[in-house]
């Protein structure tokens, strides 16, 4: 098997005040890879759209330009650079260190699974594991949109960014 896509033709783009974040989908997995400008940061350019207090997205990525700082909820905090490898859970702020903009390539999903995950642009994922939970997953996805953004959100639309339709 061979898949190719290229962020110049994204599935999904999502701009932000500070960068802009591209979302493609292959064989089961979403990249993303996102671009923060000088400047950004989480509680500062998304908390007021998801309606959190720290982010609560996982995060399975790797910095290749650029300098962010990512602080935990229990405190926690580290640098990361071009290079880092990393994980990062639910539950904390992050913001670009220096005069770079700060390129990262996040990952979700895992290869040929049946798994269908949906992604607000606001960084929450929703997931099943199976096309037998699309119905759960289109419902979970309308009701975030909903009380968290005010926005609503079509069944096509969701089932679009699937790549289903």
């Amino acid at each position: 098997m061979l898949l190719v896509k290229n962020f110049d033709t994204p599935d999904t783009k999502h701009s932000l005040v500070h960068g802009e974040v591209k979302e493609i989908t292959l064989g089961g997995v979403m990249f993303t890879r996102a671009i923060f400008q000088p400047g950004w940061s989480w509680s500062e350019d998304v908390k007021a759209l998801v309606g959190t207090d720290s982010c609560q997205a996982n995060h399975m990525a790797v910095v290749v330009a650029g300098r962010m700082h990512v602080k935990m909820g229990d405190g926690s905090e580290r640098d990361l650079g071009p290079g880092d490898a990393h994980l990062v859970g639910p539950g904390h702020d992050a913001w670009v260190v220096g005069n770079e903009a700060c390129v990262t390539y996040d990952f979700a999903g895992s290869p040929d699974s049946r798994d269908r995950v949906a992604k607000c642009p606001c960084g929450v994922s929703f997931r099943v594991e199976s096309d037998e939970g699309l119905d759960h997953l289109v419902a979970a996805v309308q009701e975030h949109a909903q009380h968290s953004h005010d926005h609503t959100v079509t069944r096509e639309h969701i089932l679009n960014e699937l790549n289903l339709v």
